[in-house]
């Protein structure tokens, strides 16, 4: 029996937290796991794959014929195996586990995850949860499928965000991919919850062969159980379980009930010739009546035949618009299952390859098919937010300084002892969350190019074009001298203890200048031979990160260059002489503002590697600066004269 089978996930989790495994068993005989665990699992994937695992060793060790009792012993496998983990499993996972043999079906499901059935205009649902907390499944549901039935396994509730007759609506359709992309949409319009669904088609056409379950997952499951048969050898006898442990129900209903397949035409004559033997028809001459049947069924069957065939007429364009549209659906289901099993780059390719075939019917003069590209090209949209674990964010208005200045052009922002400070090119003005205080002027002449903060001593740096640095601290403004006879000319400025740095592209050089009493020692060159000369942004957490207008990082470390760069790039790649990186000692993590895409890109610092790990985007255009908390969590942007704070 042929199955076409689709896995998906709405509004999936930070964390990969959703698993999907199919076996096949042998002739007829196919495996499908499908479960979702709670943030607080340590190590969700090894568990999945080990549960998963403890079915498949149960079935390929097991001598016994009956597919029941198989499926029995490997739940009672899988219990063993969940009580092993239970360190690992603070609470019981939603598990949906169902066994096909031919048209037989078992079921058994965990926790809150449920399955169902769709035979025609019917929908039933095919698990009951247990009331039995002590073992992971409790209970066996059985029953037998038809062609064209479809077994929905799902993690959750879904009667909760849609109906029944909206499912069956949706699935009702002939094209069973177009049917599942519906029902994904609706759900991830319908609902905010973070949904796992396998859709199993019996006998269903599936247009992508590989989008149900990835062939690696498969493998991965033979693995499992190789290994497990290894380990097994050396385990103490595994304790019996009581038969009593798993009870057992039956789903066969009505609906179960297998329909009548549709009469032919032969059959149609049979039935007409059937009246021959029918007493009391006065006057009817069987031969002659047979033969104006036969013609009146032949006229019938020619008219459905035309019909049919103009109705299924369309251009060669039409055509070429419904196949585009088809593989924008398959290539949207095929980016779902990769990013089930955490496969991001070739979610990625799959998405690239649905936002063309949409873009080519969007683009199209017709307009058949506008509105279906439309709701595909906004699913793709959020898919690729869900593929490079981005989120949007509405930032809030902290503090508007356009009341102190209505012709601000502001450039910088600082966070320094709980307070803001916003300067523009020759004032600071110090913010306390809404209420802005008056401007206070750095230099009369000279123009602020770049400013850092100085923890320790409770103080702001001004690098001017004078150049000089200039001191704020407490209101007052107090600019600095240096033994050398004049200051270094630089772009950025950051500190580290009582040093300054002030990054130099013209000289290929960051200065390093200690702060004594009253003033600060002569520049020493600080690089060993990093090429500065593309350099816009600079932060410090005792290692200097340098960002280039190319979208590039470097990281130096006590004077010498080190082997440094990102990985793992988003695909929109960022460039320009905007760019802002940020860091402290106290943060795990990279921070990058790009202006030009409203957005900020998250790195875990490594020590070869900037690793991307997600982004915020907001909708802010000409951000300017941003500052982060020291926890990590909060972040403030700069725009033309406000500042904005949203949570990252």
């Amino acid at each position: 029996m042929a199955f076409a089978v689709h896995t998906f996930e709405t509004n999936p989790s930070k964390e990969n937290l959703g698993f999907s495994f199919h076996e096949t068993l042998g002739e007829g005989q196919e495996i499908y796991f499908l479960g979702k665990f709670s943030e607080n699992t340590i190590d969700p994937k090894m568990v999945s794959e080990s549960l998963f695992g403890a079915i498949v060793e149960s079935f390929a060790s097991s001598d016994i014929t009956d597919p029941y009792d198989r499926f029995e012993d490997s739940l009672k496998a899988v219990n063993l195996e969940a009580k092993k983990l239970k360190a690992n499993l603070p609470s019981t996972p939603e598990i949906v586990v169902a066994f096909f043999d031919f048209h037989n079906l078992y079921l058994s499901q965990s926790n809150e995850s449920e399955a169902y059935l769709v035979r025609g205009t019917n929908l039933s649902q095919i698990t009951e949860t247990s009331a039995d907390n002590t073992v992971l499944f409790a209970n066996i549901l059985s029953g037998q499928v038809a062609i064209d039935d479809i077994v929905l396994l799902s993690t959750s509730r879904i009667l909760r965000v849609l109906t029944t007759n909206q499912i069956i609506d949706l699935l009702g359709r002939s094209d069973f991919d177009e049917a599942i992309s519906l029902l994904r949409h609706e759900l991830s319009q319908s609902s905010e919850d973070d949904i796992l669904v396998t859709a199993i088609g019996i006998g269903k056409k599936d247009a992508t062969s590989s989008s149900g379950f990835l062939s690696k997952v498969v493998e991965k499951g033979k693995k499992i159980t190789e290994s497990k048969k290894t380990i097994k050898v050396q385990e103490e006898p595994l304790e019996e379980i009581e038969e009593e442990e798993l009870e057992t129900d039956d789903f066969e209903d009505e609906s179960f009930v297998e329909e009548k397949p549709p009469l032919k035409v032969k059959d149609l004559l049979g039935k007409f010739q059937f009246l021959k033997n029918i007493k009391g028809f006065k006057g009817f001459k069987p031969k002659k009546n047979a033969v104006i049947i036969a013609g009146t069924v032949l006229v019938i069957l020619v008219l459905v035949i035309g019909i049919k065939s103009i109705a299924n007429f369309e251009s060669a364009n039409t055509k070429e618009l419904r196949e585009k549209l088809s593989i924008a659906r398959e290539s949207l289901i095929q980016a779902d299952t990769f990013l089930l099993q955490g496969e991001r780059s070739s979610a990625a390719d799959f998405l690239k390859k649905a936002q063309e075939s949409v873009q080519i019917v969007l683009s199209s003069k017709s307009k058949s098919f506008r509105s279906d590209a439309q709701f595909l090209l906004a699913d793709i949209q959020e898919k690729q937010l869900q593929v490079e674990n981005a989120k949007k964010v509405t930032p809030q208005l902290l503090a508007d300084l356009g009341v102190k200045n209505d012709n601000l052009e502001a450039v910088g922002l600082l966070e320094l002892n709980g307070s803001l400070f916003v300067h523009d090119l020759k004032q600071v003005y110090k913010t306390v969350r809404n209420i802005v205080e008056k401007g206070l002027p750095v230099s009369d002449k000279e123009t602020i190019l770049a400013s850092t903060t100085r923890t320790d001593q409770n103080s702001i740096l001004f690098l001017t074009d004078a150049p000089r640095i200039v001191e704020y601290r407490e209101g007052l403004i107090t600019p600095m001298n240096t033994e050398d006879e004049i200051w270094k000319r630089g772009l950025d400025i950051k500190t580290y203890g009582r040093y300054a740095y002030v990054l130099d592209p013209v000289e290929n050089q960051i200065w390093k200048y200690e702060r004594r009493r009253a003033k600060y020692s002569p520049a020493v060159a600080y690089n060993q031979g990093a090429d500065l000369s593309r350099g816009i942004s600079m932060t410090i957490d005792g290692s200097i990160f340098i960002l280039s207008d190319d979208g590039t990082i470097q990281r130096i470390f006590r004077g010498v260059k080190t082997e440094y760069s990102f990985r793992d790039l988003p695909s929109i790649p960022f460039s320009g002489k905007n760019l802002k990186l940020y860091t402290t000692t106290n943060l795990d993590f990279l921070y990058l503002l790009d202006p030009d895409n409203s957005r900020i890109l998250v790195f875990v610092k490594g020590e070869r590697f900037a690793t991307y790990k997600k982004q915020v985007i907001f909708d802010l255009p000409g951000t300017r600066d941003f500052v982060i908390d020291d926890s990590g969590q909060k972040v403030n942007v700069l725009t033309k004269d406000k500042i904005y704070e949203f949570s990252l």
